[in-house]
């Protein structure tokens, strides 16, 4: 290839943006489950680290984390998605600001008022993470970690969470506009 079609495989442009390829994000963090596992023996995990977390900080519900795993592991890859997150932003070739905007799917659909739109995102964000904490953690992190390891249930799991997202999402959307 040429090094510019090579350049084009992985990333492209939309909107005057320079953009990653998801096909390549999607890769590398398929490799990156199975290194991970294959290294050190310890399966992916974002839910996991905030409760670890919690736990650290002494949230009573999630001590037994804090004690349970005894190496806050998670927590040292957490930190590091924000930095991720800003090698992005930097090697997009935009400028960037801080916003509260979330794109027009959202602004459609969340209250116009601060305080409301608060409240609901983190109502949900409090459901997300209690769901996650009495299923083992979330279900993006059993999708991604189980389908790169290719687990049967994993996979499965995965697909019934994509349809039932897409049909709530569907659903949601017919019953408010």
């Amino acid at each position: 290839m040429e090094p510019s079609s090579l350049t084009a495989a992985f990333v492209a442009e939309t909107g005057g943006l320079t953009v990653w390829n998801g096909f390549v994000g999607g890769a590398a963090i398929g490799a990156f489950v199975g290194l991970l596992l294959l290294v050190t023996g310890k399966v992916l995990g974002v839910s996991s680290a905030y409760g670890e977390a919690c736990g650290i900080l002494g949230a009573g519900y999630f001590k037994d984390l804090a004690r349970g795993y005894g190496k806050a592991w998670r927590l040292f890859f957490v930190a590091g998605l924000p930095i991720g997150g800003a090698i992005a932003v930097l090697s997009s070739g935009a400028a960037w600001s801080p916003s509260w905007a979330m794109g027009p799917l959202y602004e459609s659909v969340l209250p116009s008022d601060p305080a409301l739109r608060t409240a609901v995102l983190v109502t949900g964000g409090a459901m997300i993470g209690y769901g996650a904490r009495m299923a083992g953690g979330c279900q993006s992190g059993h999708a991604i970690a189980g389908i790169a390891l290719l687990n049967p249930p994993s996979i499965l799991a995965g697909a019934c969470f994509f349809v039932g997202g897409i049909v709530s999402v569907q659903a949601l959307f017919a019953a408010f506009g």
